[in-house]
This record gives structure tokens, sequence and C-alpha cells, in this order.
């Protein structure tokens, strides 16, 4: 509760307080995890979703949030590594794909940050006006593709990201 009230201090300080109580409960570390995640205390927040998979390895929201405080500390392989896990034990999990498509963003790598957009939208139509504004996408905003697919545009330009998945695939196995 205290983490939607903003209250991450004290979010952390409960869940701190939980982990210590009961060091066996899986879901105490992540939301532990999460709360220091929103305090941008991204490696202590990976430490407790490393915790938090431990007790239960099929979480795949663990996973999935592990992925991305190590986005947010530029370890990227690893961060795909992760959503891959997630999206490996929930394969219609947009968050995890959201989150791919970000990493692959900041990276410039468009194919892959559209296919993985493309497939987070598929499953949450949401995710598209996120995208249009979220910040992770400004190295990829000015590309014709991108900004064609968030406006829901379709040129025979764009083709569509489903060509692109498809040529991608072609490429990587010739």
């Amino acid at each position: 509760a205290f983490g939607y009230l903003r209250r991450h201090k004290e979010a952390f300080a409960s869940f701190k307080k939980a982990t210590q109580i009961k060091p066996d409960d899986a879901v105490a570390w992540f939301n532990r995890g999460l709360a220091l995640q929103e305090l941008e205390r991204y490696e202590d927040a990976i430490v407790c979703f490393d915790k938090a998979i431990k007790l239960k390895p099929d979480s795949y929201k663990a996973w999935n949030n592990r992925g991305y405080a190590l986005v947010r500390l530029g370890r990227d392989d690893e961060a795909i590594e992760s959503f891959d896990k997630a999206l490996g034990m929930k394969p219609d999990y947009a968050s995890a794909y959201y989150n791919k498509a970000a990493c692959y963003a900041l990276q410039r790598q468009v194919d892959l940050a559209l296919e993985n957009l493309q497939r987070a939208v598929e499953i949450n139509p949401n995710y598209k006006d996120e995208a249009s504004t979220d910040i992770d996408f400004d190295e990829i905003a000015s590309d014709k593709r991108f900004r064609q697919f968030v406006a829901g545009e379709k040129t025979k330009d764009s083709r569509n990201v489903r060509s692109i998945q498809q040529t991608s695939k072609i490429v990587s196995q010739g």
C-alpha cells in the first residue's frame, strides 16, 4: 500500500522488516525489490529480485523487474536474458515484451525494438501510446518505421513489423 502512495522509503522499510521476519517469503523480497527500484537503487533491487527468484524460480514478474533494473544499469545483455526468462514462463507477458523493446531501442536496434513492441501491443494495445511518449524510445523516435507504428499508419514504406521480423530471421539464418 505504501508504494501506491509513492511512499517508497516507508514501503522499503516495511518490506525490509518483512524479509527479516520471514526470510523465505518470495513475495516480500519481490516487493522489497520494487520499492528499491522506485528509489533508483537498482543494484540493491537486483539482489532482492535474485532472492525472490531463488525462492520462487517461476516468478516471471521478478525476472521482468530484474531485467528492468539491469537496463537502468546499462547491463543490456543480462536484461534481455531476464526478459527472455520471464517470457519463457509467460509467453503472453506484455510488460516483458515492452521492456525488451525499450532495451533494444536504447541500443538503437530498431528492428528488434519494433518486433518486441509489436508483440507487447498485440497483447496490450495501451503500450502503443506509452511508447510514443516513453523516453526510452527516444533513440529510435526519429525512425520513420517507429513513428508510423506508434501513429498506427500503414504505408508502402512501413510494410509492417512482421515483414521486418521475417527478413531479420532470414538474414540471421542465412
